[in-house]
């Protein structure tokens, strides 16, 4: 059995979509499934799920708990977790899952990661500001852009074995879940949770495999907004901070004091930088000066993230 877990919190017209999304692809689904939505707020849904869908709440610790708790719950053999903002079609699903089976059946200790890429009604209106083509510029619209990574996938292959991981659309089986011991509950917000599981698997010899030509949809549109995205860079930041003093030691970050203070001073003008990017910095003929603020307002976030109690 298929067992697809989707931790959620607030966020709930981009939840919507999610659960009307999978829906659809599980009509022509050829397995069985069960499908474990987990309320990660304090706050019950104010949306209505399909009526095979079960809900369980986790309203303490962070996304983390929330996957484990799904986990926890779920009946199948089979895991796929997705985001509560990703969207997934019935080829995806499909073709994932068997993937997933017949990679399974020659490696036994193995992840399966799906490639993603924006909605294209994201990249309609990506191009119309300053920011949007600053996310276009540094490909933070793809699994493939720079912003998460310095390769290109090989798209020849339908698998390539990979040393990335990302948890908003992977399928894992309930043993080597189990095995590794899941997610690591002491970080509370999203971000590096990710690399700290990436490296148990690692540890554990766990193999992790990506679909290039396979992909889901990254529905983030409610995070197309420069300051909301500064504030989820924050909070990235500070469980980088929390995986460096659980032993990571490759992602420690330091600074000069020259570069503390120019952070700092930053930060200290961090709202009329962004209102002024936000009102002012429209054209494209001055984009080049644009990014370069918010490259400083990105720097300076990730420094107070990083350092903050």
């Amino acid at each position: 059995m298929l067992s697809v877990i989707i931790p959620t919190k607030q966020r709930e017209d981009i939840f919507y979509d999610t659960v009307i999304a999978l829906d659809r692809a599980l009509q022509s689904f050829d397995y069985d499934y069960e499908v474990i939505i987990v309320n990660n707020d304090n706050k019950a849904l104010s949306i209505a799920l399909p009526s095979d869908f079960k809900l369980i709440n986790c309203n303490t610790g962070g996304v983390a708990a929330a996957r484990n708790m799904g986990a926890k719950y779920a009946n199948g053999d089979i895991l796929l977790f997705l985001d509560n903002d990703i969207l997934i079609s019935a080829e995806s699903l499909q073709k994932g899952y068997n993937y997933f089976i017949n990679l399974s059946n020659i490696n036994d200790k193995m992840v399966l990661n799906f490639n993603w890429v924006y909605p294209q009604n994201i990249y309609d209106t990506l191009t119309q500001n300053s920011f949007g083509r600053y996310l276009l510029y540094y490909g933070f619209d793809k699994y493939e852009g720079k912003a998460w990574t310095d390769t290109t996938f090989d798209k020849n292959n339908e698998y390539i074995k990979t040393n990335m991981f990302i948890s908003l659309a992977f399928f894992i089986k309930q043993s080597i879940f189990s095995q590794i011991g899941g997610y690591n509950e002491n970080f509370k917000f999203a971000g590096y949770e990710d690399n700290d599981f990436k490296e148990k698997l690692i540890k554990n010899n766990i193999e992790i495999y990506l679909l290039p030509n396979i992909y889901v949809y990254h529905n983030e549109k409610d995070y197309l907004d420069l300051k909301k995205f500064l504030e989820r860079k924050y909070r990235s930041a500070y469980t980088r901070k929390q995986a460096v003093d659980l032993g990571d030691d490759n992602l420690l970050l330091q600074h000069s004091i020259f570069k503390k203070f120019i952070l700092t001073i930053i930060w200290s003008f961090r709202n009329f930088f962004i209102s002024f990017v936000n009102n002012f910095f429209k054209s494209k003929k001055i984009d080049f000066i644009t990014f370069k603020v918010i490259d400083a307002l990105l720097a300076a976030y990730i420094y107070k993230g990083y350092n903050s109690k």
